[in-house]
């Protein structure tokens, strides 16, 4: 009691039934010769609970002279975006009917855009999900939301700013072809017209600087790689913004925070940046240029609670790429002892990217498919928990405990995997996985479509829908991490097989021959039914996948098929240190019966029998103890 006391004399532990797990990405970024296809590649992971998850096609636009733009404010949930001016795609005919409280339907409305700007004559089309993704020039992007020093507000809505990065995404995708010319764009429109960042809305006490600043993965047809990063400046008005090329040997990953260090602003080959980035640092007490050399990550980034959330996905990106990587899994706040990026061991395929997205630190001292909280059967999932704080008195409140943050991660909306063609500007396409990476089947959607297959653009999260391959997907993951350590390998299995034999040799020869007969009309027919073949195989395999993890493994049971007419059920058993873990070794809990033997039989029968259950409890306990002794050392079968 004296303990317990003092304890809450020295602190006071506030809990709050708030998700820990906000709107986060990871993003991976490879240089054009890093690559087995020898161009670039970017990645993304939208790790979101409350996303829209649609993959959506934006076709190319021809404009009137003098025509507007609209500027929409940033939106995740479904529907991101109602009308016309992006194509069916978002139109209020091609969405969902969602059911009202009344019994009525949600009447969609066309969403009211914050302001304009001047529209160009042409405008290039894309695929995008919540963010632009990869337009018909092969001009790819990655997104992962930062902490930043300073906060802003979109016109209307209590400030003066036009954009946040999805508008500047989208914004690049329809007028630029080419990485460095998306960063200028995007640079000069933030500059000019104001930057904000996503969850700008501070009404529900929340902090908008944690989610105030952006980083962009950007690769291109020419074969140039930059990572791109942009705050609000210190009026609300405008903003800060710096970009580094990606050497080509090289891969960087970006994880909710900044990453770009030093930035020499002379070196035109590999940086981009505005010019106000040091005036505005040194004026508000960000910089020292008597201290020491310029840092943009230390200067605008805003010191994450637990930086290890961040830093640890950096690491084990890294050292996956080149596991000779001296690299230590502890750094700073800011890893400012991390390198911008590594040069990779071997070249690397869109394979490997989606293995680095499917991992939980397997096999390193941070493996979450191991230790009690995965529970006896490796679940690698940690969920929300009601946010916990020790309130110390003469200090400020400080965030403690935490689980490993993982690259996958169970509320992601989708990852993809970009594949830039290096000579046919045709053959650009997307492995997209809806749902979380470990649980997903990637599936090749091109670019040039005339739509995205209804399985990865219809559905939302208000209905459960068994066309959708993120709904399938989904119900894999859920189901599979109940007896995770049993079937992943055959969650593995099916991934590969799928992933694998994607046709797509075939499909770049039939693209080829439809060009030189019917020009791009053929060729959109072709990519447009090789794309739809591709996600309807990847939903097939998801439902057939459910349905034999569901039949195998059920009722903390294995089912094996041993013959064609019989087959054997096996208990999974649990872990040693589980059992001893919930006390299934405590003598207290599980005493003997010491009741006298009551078997109405004749008495030399009831002697007997009592003498044979005295000998074979003694036999137990000789045999129980050397047993307990085994089991400590391997694994228990629960009978």
């Amino acid at each position: 009691m004296r303990r317990l006391a003092a304890a809450v004399a020295v602190a006071t532990i506030v809990s709050t039934l708030a998700n820990d797990h906000q709107d986060r990405c990871t993003a991976i970024l490879v240089g054009a010769k890093a690559s087995v296809t020898g161009a670039p590649m970017t990645t993304h992971s939208n790790d979101c609970p409350d996303c829209d998850f649609r993959l959506v096609k934006v076709h190319p636009m021809t404009h009137a002279s003098g025509a507007m733009r609209d500027v929409v404010l940033v939106s995740s949930q479904y529907p991101r975006y109602v009308g016309n001016a992006r194509g069916s795609g978002y139109s209020r005919s091609h969405l969902d009917p969602i059911q009202a409280p009344d019994g009525g339907f949600i009447k969609y409305t066309d969403t009211i855009p914050i302001a304009q700007i001047v529209q160009v004559n042409y405008t290039y089309g894309y695929l995008e999900g919540v963010y632009g993704i990869m337009n018909d020039q092969q001009l790819a992007m990655g997104e992962s939301t930062c902490g930043a020093k300073f906060a802003s507000k979109p016109i209307g809505h209590g400030g003066v700013a036009y954009f946040d990065i999805t508008e500047l995404g989208r914004l690049a995708l329809e007028r630029t072809s080419t990485a460095r010319d998306a960063i200028a764009l995007m640079g000069r429109m933030a500059e000019t017209h104001g930057y904000y960042g996503a969850n700008w809305d501070d009404n529900d006490g929340s902090d908008p600087r944690e989610s105030a600043g952006e980083a962009l993965t950007i690769a291109d047809a020419k074969g140039e790689a930059w990572m791109f990063h942009i705050l609000p400046d210190d009026s609300g008005a405008s903003a800060v913004w710096v970009a580094q090329r990606v050497p080509d040997t090289h891969i960087t990953v970006v994880a909710n925070e900044f990453m770009i260090h030093q930035v020499n602003l002379a070196d035109t080959d590999n940086f981009m940046g505005s010019t106000n980035m040091h005036e505005i640092a040194e004026r508000n007490g960000f910089w020292n240029p008597a201290t020491g050399p310029f840092d943009f990550t230390v200067a605008f980034g805003l010191r994450p609670s637990w930086p290890y959330g961040h830093t640890r996905r950096v690491w084990r990106v890294l050292t996956l790429a080149n596991p000779a990587l001296d690299l230590s899994p502890t750094t700073d706040a800011f890893a400012t002892s991390y390198p911008f990026s590594v040069e990779v061991a071997q070249p690397l395929a869109a394979a490997d990217l989606m293995r680095y997205h499917r991992d939980h630190y397997e096999n390193t001292p941070f493996d979450l498919t191991q230790g009690p909280a995965a529970g006896p059967y490796g679940n690698p999932n940690r969920y929300g928990t009601a946010r916990v704080e020790v309130v110390c008195p003469a200090k400020p409140t400080i965030p403690r405990w935490h689980f490993e943050r993982a690259i996958s991660i169970y509320d992601a909306t989708y990852t993809f995997v970009t594949s830039i063609h290096p000579t046919n500007v045709n053959l650009g396409f997307l492995w997209f996985g809806p749902y979380a990476p470990h649980a997903t089947i990637y599936v090749p959607i091109f670019v040039r479509t005339a739509d995205v297959p209804a399985e990865v653009g219809r559905g939302s999260l208000r209905q459960f829908n068994s066309s959708s391959l993120f709904w399938a997907n989904l119900a894999v993951g859920n189901y599979a991490s109940l007896w995770y350590k049993f079937t992943r390998p055959v969650m593995a299995d099916t991934q590969r097989r799928v992933e694998d034999v994607a046709e797509l040799a075939v499909v770049y020869d039939e693209a080829q021959a439809a060009l030189a007969k019917e020009g791009d009309v053929g060729v959109t027919s072709v990519l447009t039914r090789a794309s739809n073949k591709f996600a309807s195989t990847g939903l097939a395999a998801a439902t057939a996948l459910f349905q034999d993890l569901v039949t195998r493994f059920h009722n903390g049971s294995v089912v094996i098929k041993s013959t064609e007419h019989s087959f054997s059920v096996q208990y999974m058993g649990y872990p040693t240190w589980w059992l001893d873990s919930v006390g299934y070794y405590n003598s207290t809990q599980a005493g003997l019966d010491d009741s006298p033997c009551n078997v109405y039989v004749s008495g030399g029968i009831i002697a007997a029998f009592c003498v044979l259950v005295v000998g074979a409890m003694a036999a137990g306990f000789i045999l129980g103890q050397r047993a307990s002794i085994k089991l400590k050392r391997g694994y228990a079968f629960i009978q």
